[in-house]
């Protein structure tokens, strides 16, 4: 079995995606709508990325 983790280690990747409401932990307000865009992409990419890693591994057996 081949497993992949993507994800991003921007540190606003999260609110960015999720968005956000609240105070952060300095005190500043926000109203940040969703963008939604690792979720997307993975969603358009995941198929294939499976497809060549699974073909990458076929290959190296």
């Amino acid at each position: 079995m081949v497993v992949a983790e993507v994800g991003t280690s921007a540190p606003q990747g999260r609110r960015l995606e999720s968005g956000f409401v609240g105070a952060d932990s300095l005190g500043r307000h926000y109203a940040q709508p969703p963008f939604p865009h690792l979720g997307p992409a993975v969603d358009q990419a995941g198929p294939v990325l499976a497809r060549e890693l699974n073909d990458a591994v076929k290959r190296s057996l």
